[in-house]
């Protein structure tokens, strides 16, 4: 049996001392450290540069991501080139939410962002997020695509069925879906409900449960625990106990 892999999602550090240790504290744990670009159009760390700066550090693979509504072509093809020299492994594209102050450029979707770094042949596998809020026929148009890896949001209980629609056809067509687990503290569940909502938030139990009923269909989990990065540990630990 093939265990699946761990992603965990390093949101922005306030210091570089700060992010310096839990690449050190992650490396141990996940097979990919996963760095969003300014998650919910706030204005944070420019995931390129971390990723970047993460492949420096330490010997571990990362994904990053690029926001298309902010870019050029001609920034997203000379993003892509230095993603490959620093040696980051993929890239996701999304379009992204608009950030305040930000002027939209909006020159590629993120689909045809897949092609150009394909075209490019930087070395950089292209993958694409998937939600299953959306109804089937759209979520199989987008699986459709091909793009290498889909990061696949808002698994829950309502949405669970779909889930093995995604992972048994992608398994067919030889691409990896990885779910987000996005696991909330008592010290950050009120806050991410204010900011995500109820549905889009999982508690430990329900994020474990969530993990070993669904762990042999698909090819990984991305933990993410915003706003309590020790929680995330945590829930990490637990997981591999259990998986």
């Amino acid at each position: 049996m093939v265990l699946p892999e761990f992603i965990f999602e390093l949101t922005a550090a306030k210091k570089r001392e700060e992010l310096v240790s839990r690449v050190r504290v992650l490396k141990e744990l996940v097979d990919w450290i996963d760095v969003p670009d300014s998650p919910m159009g706030v204005a944070s760390q420019f995931s390129p540069v971390v990723s970047c700066f993460i492949k420096s550090l330490e010997d571990v693979r990362v994904i990053a991501h690029v926001r298309t509504i902010d870019l050029s072509r001609v920034a997203l093809t000379a993003i892509a080139r230095g993603l490959g020299i620093c040696g980051v492994e993929r890239v996701v594209y999304v379009r992204g939410d608009i950030a305040d102050g930000s002027t939209v450029v909006r020159d590629l979707e993120p689909e045809d962002a897949v092609s150009l770094v394909r075209q490019l042949d930087v070395g950089v596998s292209p993958g694409l997020t998937l939600s299953l809020r959306k109804d089937l026929a759209e979520i199989l148009k987008r699986i459709y695509l091909k793009a290498d890896f889909y990061l696949v949001l808002n698994l829950n209980e309502s949405t669970e069925s779909k889930l093995v629609d995604v992972a048994e056809i992608s398994k067919r067509l030889g691409l990896k879906v990885y779910p987000y687990l996005v696991v909330a503290s008592e010290y950050s569940y009120e806050k991410l409900v204010r900011v995500l909502g109820r549905d889009k938030i999982l508690s430990v139990d329900r994020a474990l449960e969530l993990a070993v009923k669904y762990g042999h269909l698909v090819d990984g989990f991305l933990i993410s625990s915003p706003l309590d990065f020790k929680n995330g540990v945590e829930f990490l630990n637990k997981l591999r106990s259990r998986i």
